[in-house]
């Protein structure tokens, strides 16, 4: 004799939907960071497990019916972004496996990097201009701008003209940089500080 079983799936509660978006969130920041490391050679191997462990969660809400419309706006968000990050890696991935850097110039495989006691120095300024920098590469990416047409040295000769014309301007001491949206463009802001 057979017995019809309805399966139940157990829906998710908001609460929980919440946390798991918050997780994949957060998840989605480490890996970009532990990519970030992997790329600039302070890791041996890319974070595959990390990486898996993200693709499964954004494949758990790919067809949800039970998320409302601010969780499903949220949730297209970090898959739009964790889309981009992928084809970063990927370009990244190809440069490394040509032996180039992203800036482009060739590594060679016998070459170190030489310890100066330049390197050595903790420079809390250039630390916040790659911060600055990162960002304004990462906003230009999910606006869809693609990549600056300036490296890091660049950009930061630029940030060194638009100092000493709005400390000029101004007759302020310092200037704060921030990255903003305007009109779906990223914008390198500055803001005199007394």
């Amino acid at each position: 004799m057979k017995t019809d079983r309805k399966e139940t799936t157990k829906v998710p509660d908001e609460k929980e939907i919440e946390r798991e978006l918050n997780d994949l969130e957060s998840s989605l920041g480490l890996l970009k960071r532990d990519y970030d490391m992997f790329f600039s050679g302070a890791e041996k191997r890319p974070p595959a497990l990390l990486r898996q462990r993200v693709e499964t969660s954004i494949r758990r809400y790919a067809s949800s019916q039970g998320l409302s419309y601010a969780q499903r706006f949220r949730y297209n968000s970090l898959v739009a972004r964790f889309t981009s990050y992928q084809d970063l890696w990927t370009k990244q991935m190809r440069l490394k496996e040509e032996g180039r850097s992203p800036s482009g110039v060739i590594i060679h495989p016998d070459s170190k990097p030489k310890v100066t006691t330049q390197n050595l120095i903790h420079d809390p300024q250039k630390e916040k201009r790659e911060e600055l920098f990162q960002e304004y590469i990462r906003t230009r990416e999910e606006t869809g701008e693609g990549k600056p047409g300036v490296n890091f040295q660049k950009f930061c000769e630029l940030l060194d003209q638009q100092q000493k014309q709005i400390i000029d301007k101004y007759q302020c001491k310092q200037v704060d940089f921030f990255v903003k949206v305007e009109a779906g463009h990223a914008k390198l802001k500055a803001r005199p500080i007394q």
